[in-house]
């Protein structure tokens, strides 16, 4: 904060010092005053005024993303505000200036398709920091949306099966947004739904293994579950769909050759998916241990 308002303070001097000259230089008969020399001043005086905007944004603003938010309109401003101060100028060559401003448009088709992707972020509200997405190949919680290239932490991955930080950093250019699959799996409902599978033979008690294995999940997901109910109600609402009614915890059971395969479904944060389905398996299985003649696994041939 201290160094922010250093430069503020740096900035309203020269700010002060350009309308001195701005003001004397015209009435001194060494100062050879033009209109170019008028457009320049003025100009000077413009992008003084923005960086001390900055200063003061930066000093009242605390989101990070308002500030930078703030910064590309204060400099949108002044671009519009120094064309304005040239526009005598550029009358007379506004047919090259369609010309190049073509041109241009083809050079950095890229950059402004990425602008307008970063647009959409913002204005849509698709995601923010701290969301965990998928996009094409990339997963990952998102670090930095800038202009140009969303950053995210990267999960899973190339190397790793389970989701957790692959300790890589990826950068996609915004403009993927435009034309490729978003997950977002943060927003409106943070939840997602995992399952975790158990091979069991046919003389499984399986009323008895459900009802133990519904205490189990239920004990682990508790601190939960009322924001889940709640969260789960408003998006329904938000998107206008027929209220149902949020099983927490499903089953689903399945033949499998010679054996049965068990499914138990239940809603985790993305980012406590890998703990929270290591503690619940554990405790399941523990639970198979202590009870092997309601619970027995396949073995032998019959696996």
């Amino acid at each position: 904060m201290q160094k922010e308002g250093n430069w503020l303070l740096i900035y309203i001097f020269l700010i002060c010092v350009v309308l001195i000259l701005r003001i004397v230089g015209p009435m001194q008969s060494f100062f050879l005053w033009t209109p170019i020399a008028g457009h320049i001043f003025h100009s000077l005086l413009a992008i003084l005024i923005a960086l001390a905007l900055t200063k003061i944004a930066a000093m009242f603003l605390k989101n990070a993303t308002l500030i930078k938010i703030a910064n590309y309109i204060i400099f949108l401003g002044t671009a519009i505000a120094i064309f304005f101060i040239f526009q005598d100028k550029l009358i007379t060559a506004s047919i090259s200036l369609g010309i190049i401003a073509a041109a241009l448009a083809f050079i950095f088709q890229t950059p402004i398709l990425n602008l307008m992707g970063w647009f959409y972020i913002n204005a849509g509200k698709v995601y923010k920091e701290g969301d965990r997405i998928r996009i094409n190949e990339f997963k990952g919680d998102v670090l930095d949306i800038n202009p140009l290239r969303t950053k995210v932490r990267e999960v899973g991955g190339e190397y790793i099966a389970a989701d957790l930080p692959s300790g890589r950093l990826v950068s996609f250019p915004n403009s993927l947004l435009l034309t490729a699959p978003l997950s977002n799996y943060s927003k409106y409902f943070p939840y997602i739904w995992t399952d975790i599978a158990f091979q069991l033979t046919y003389d499984t008690d399986f009323g008895f293994v459900m009802k133990n294995i519904e205490k189990i999940v239920s004990k682990n997901l508790k601190k939960y579950k009322d924001d889940m109910q709640t969260r789960y109600e408003v998006m329904l609402h938000f998107f206008d769909i027929k209220k149902e009614e949020f099983n927490m915890i499903n089953f689903n059971l399945n033949a499998v050759q010679s054996w049965l395969e068990l499914r138990v479904t239940f809603p985790v944060q993305p980012k406590e998916m890998s703990g929270v389905t290591t503690k619940i398996t554990e405790e399941i299985i523990e639970f198979f241990r202590k009870h092997p003649k309601k619970a027995s696994f396949p073995i032998g041939r019959a696996r």
